[in-house]
């Protein structure tokens, strides 16, 4: 399962999705999607407020920064 379908999934059972957290987290929801899609690296703050946005929706403390800055470079990996 992939970061992108994992939170998808966190964020459904709480009855939350992505337009949420993007909301959460004062960033647009086509922002958040380029992000996830693994298009670009966000910005550390960006990255720390998508984490605790999604921590608190998710209620967990499972999600940092670096997974979020750390999509991309993955992608690029492969």
């Amino acid at each position: 399962m992939t970061f992108r379908d994992q939170l998808k999934a966190n964020l459904k059972a709480e009855r939350y999705n992505f337009t949420h957290l993007a909301s959460e987290s004062s960033i647009s929801t086509s922002y958040l999607f380029r992000i996830l899609a693994c298009q670009i690296v966000p910005s550390m703050r960006t990255a720390v407020c998508l984490a605790m946005a999604a921590n608190k929706l998710t209620n967990t403390t499972s999600y940092t920064p670096d997974m979020f800055m750390t999509l991309a470079s993955k992608e690029l990996d492969k």
